[in-house]
């Protein structure tokens, strides 16, 4: 993979990789690393298998060349009865992908791994554990290591309560948080340490418009009020509708 015009072959190979990251988050960190100065790095917590891994790394190559740290215990996840490790999984992936020479991969957990860093982060994305205390304690242990206008991202931020709490409180509730954005499941800021009162207006907007999204997404889950039932119904005669109104239009299906 070279460059840029090469994304639809990070996403071939990212899609053979187990995990949970949509094709929508994906693309998102792909563009988020590519920003990223090489005078600092991106720092990964939670690898798992490389899926999020390889579209970090190869958005970087892509941009402007930051070097990706993978950190993962790689504990207790033999994979097969040969008893592949997801650690042996990750380097495997990582070398299909052709980013291994991008990627460190250190075998510790977060709280082992912060201990001796030193080096600043321009890209903090956060997806290990997903109980509050452990998103919580991730994103404490790091964040003081990012550098002004480097960004968080954090998974699974609509379903799960640990990041979806750890966002509202502290990049939400924090003004040191700005340009809150969205991708899927994918919530990321920019640490800025003086916004201006326009920014902190369009952070205000941007939470309120993700709240009525999250909360219509998670009506529709639940069926709450039979939204999910109505929902479906209107999307289906939206499109027997766009099909042509000079026939009789087909039954459901």
């Amino acid at each position: 993979m070279r460059g840029t015009s090469d994304i639809d072959d990070v996403e071939r190979i990212a899609s053979g990789i187990d995990g949970w990251l949509s094709e929508i988050e994906g693309r998102r960190l792909y563009e988020l690393a590519r920003h990223v100065d090489p005078a600092t790095c991106i720092v990964e917590i939670g690898s798992w298998q490389g899926k999020s891994t390889v579209w970090l790394a190869a958005g970087a190559r892509a941009g402007l060349g930051a070097s990706v740290v993978a950190i993962d215990p790689h504990e207790a996840s033999a994979l097969h009865a040969d008893g592949e490790s997801t650690e042996q999984a990750l380097r495997r992936n990582l070398e299909l992908a052709g980013v291994t020479e991008g990627v460190e991969v250190v075998v510790a957990t977060s709280e082992e791994a912060v201990v001796a860093w030193k080096r600043p982060i321009g890209l903090l994305w956060i997806d290990g554990d997903h109980s509050y205390e452990s998103v919580r304690r991730d994103f404490l242990l790091w964040e003081g290591h990012l550098v002004e206008r480097g960004v968080v991202a954090l998974h699974d931020t609509v379903d799960w309560d640990g990041p979806r709490e750890v966002v509202s409180r502290y990049l939400k509730g924090s003004s040191r948080y700005l340009g809150l954005a969205y991708a899927d499941t994918i919530t990321h800021a920019t640490r800025r340490s003086r916004p201006t009162a326009g920014e902190l207006l369009r952070k205000r907007l941007s939470i309120v418009e993700r709240s009525l999204y999250e909360a219509r997404v998670r009506a529709y889950d639940e069926n709450r009020f039979h939204f999910a039932d109505v929902l479906d119904i209107v999307n289906r005669r939206g499109r027997r509708r766009r099909r042509g109104s000079s026939s009789r239009l087909p039954e459901d299906d």
